[in-house]
């Protein structure tokens, strides 16, 4: 974390490194500073495709938002890495209150 707080103060505008520690805030279950983090490296490269990803994953970890997980999928089978894909699936279908109709077709984005 430490490391990547002092990258980010050396290079503000970087957006990967606001990802690189939201996904370490994420790892820490600490998904409302994950949001945080990512809505800033959005200011910066807000059509990113791993930051778009990561953000509704989180959000709908955080919140159990539909639109958020169905964001995810749409945004899913786009992702190069398919570990990272599937992480960021396995996080948004732990949040609250998703229709399981919904969290079934994000795991069918996973083995896809």
């Amino acid at each position: 974390m430490a490391a990547f707080e002092r990258a980010l103060a050396l290079e503000p505008a970087n957006w990967s490194l606001y990802l690189d520690l939201a996904d370490v805030r994420a790892e820490q279950g600490d998904f409302t500073s994950a949001v945080r983090l990512i809505d800033e490296g959005m200011r910066y490269e807000p059509t990113e495709l791993s930051l778009r990803a990561a953000g509704a994953a989180y959000r709908a970890r955080l919140t159990g938002s539909r639109a958020d997980l169905s964001e995810l999928i749409e945004l899913a089978p786009n992702l190069p890495n398919d570990s990272y894909r599937d992480l960021l699936i396995d996080h948004a279908c732990a949040g609250p209150a998703l229709p399981a109709e919904l969290v079934a077709a994000a795991r069918r984005t996973q083995h896809n």
